[in-house]
């Protein structure tokens, strides 16, 4: 469906006219090579790895999917009216997740738990990157303020409801540093009142620390063999034991790594466990930098780095161009730091989490081009990039 509407993209602003929003040389030329560095490498050693056919149908998935709803979005995101349109969609679709959640929510103590949400991993992922669109209401001048301040707070709502039945912990250390840069760009802004910022951020820290704990305490409550308190419960995390194991594995191939989403690296780690419980849970290292290094090798690792480094580099230099790259610009920075740092304890860069991904960066690009000082839901008679 991508291809296809890229097609019909590039066939309107061949033969229609289509405008598209342009991003900068100094934007456009060190993201483009981000993305293509990032796509060529995990090509070219799914190629020289054990099952290339088995790696490349995951690099279609996983690696062209996202760029190519990236592409996709920047170019159907050129009026504020297809932002508000993709805002409702994905408004509506988090109310839904927020019920199913509630209905089901997640049980550790059933490791057989099989929600229509796939996973709390996954539904908690979703769940970050909604949470760091919602500077656009009040950083973005609506025609109808009010009603887009009251689905501003029906959506925190429902992102911090829904957050707390995945019973993630995580999730509120990803949602704090969020909040932390949203603040910190928020300083040299004459609009807002720095005791303003500063009772937003220690408030919204307060909050976050007092979730993380309760989350961590419900946790904790369901192995009382296994810690005496909820500090001992989260120092014996298991992650220390995946990562020392994933750090071994690396070691044994730091160059070409063991092939690329392939079984081979996820029973190799396994098999790494005296356990047999971590022998038969743990397939992968909990980590997103860690998995790279163990598929792809350290080339591999630093080329992700190198991704989202630039990724963030981008939203935080398109942030002064206007009101509108401002806001987006904002919320690209929390986005991508969300991302990243909600897979620092896990790995959900694929699949689902990836496309979403793509299509918001790409969507918020577009955004930080228009120069319009103040939103009106417009046609494409009244272009927002035009002054």
């Amino acid at each position: 469906m991508l291809v296809i509407a890229l097609v019909v993209l590039v066939w309107l602003w061949r033969y229609r006219g289509l405008g598209t929003p342009a991003l900068p040389s100094s934007v456009r030329q060190p993201l483009l090579f981000a993305l293509a560095l990032w796509a060529s490498v995990v090509a070219v050693m799914s190629l020289l790895g054990p099952e290339p056919t088995v790696s490349l149908e995951s690099w279609r998935g996983d690696v062209l999917t996202p760029i190519l709803a990236g592409v996709v979005f920047f170019w159907l995101t050129r009026t504020p009216r297809a932002l508000a349109i993709w805002l409702l969609i994905l408004f509506f679709s988090l109310l839904v997740l927020t019920v199913m959640v509630v209905t089901d929510p997640f049980n550790a103590a059933m490791p057989t738990h099989a929600p229509r949400y796939v996973s709390v991993g996954w539904l908690s992922t979703w769940l970050v990157m909604l949470g760091a669109l919602l500077p656009l209401v009040w950083m973005v001048k609506w025609p109808h303020p009010r009603a887009a301040q009251v689905i501003g707070v029906i959506a925190l709502f429902a992102i911090l409801l829904a957050a707390w039945f995945t019973a993630s912990r995580m999730v509120w250390v990803c949602f704090a540093a969020m909040l932390l840069i949203y603040a910190a760009l928020q300083f040299n802004d004459p609009r807002h009142q720095l005791r303003t910022v500063v009772t937003m951020v220690l408030t919204g820290l307060v909050a976050m620390a007092a979730l993380f704990y309760a989350s961590s305490a419900n946790r904790a409550a369901l192995y009382p063999a296994a810690a005496a308190d909820v500090t001992t419960f989260m120092l014996r995390d298991n992650r220390a034991i995946i990562w020392q194991e994933a750090i071994g594995l690396i070691a044994e191939k730091p160059i070409q790594g063991h092939g690329y989403a392939l079984e081979a690296p996820r029973q190799a780690l396994s098999a790494r466990f005296t356990d047999p419980w971590f022998r038969e849970v743990f397939k992968h290292a909990h980590n997103i930098v860690l998995n790279y290094a163990i598929q792809l090798g350290l080339i591999g690792a630093l080329t992700l780095l190198v991704l989202f480094a630039v990724l963030a580099r981008t939203f935080w230099t398109v942030r002064s161009q206007s009101d509108f790259a401002r806001a987006a610009g904002v919320c690209g920075v929390m986005l991508v730091t969300g991302f990243f740092l909600r897979n620092m304890m896990d790995d959900f860069f694929s699949r689902h989490a990836a496309l979403l991904l793509g299509a918001l960066i790409g969507m918020l690009l577009a955004v930080t081009q228009w120069m319009s000082q103040s939103l009106v839901l417009a046609d494409s008679q009244n272009d927002p990039r035009t002054p």
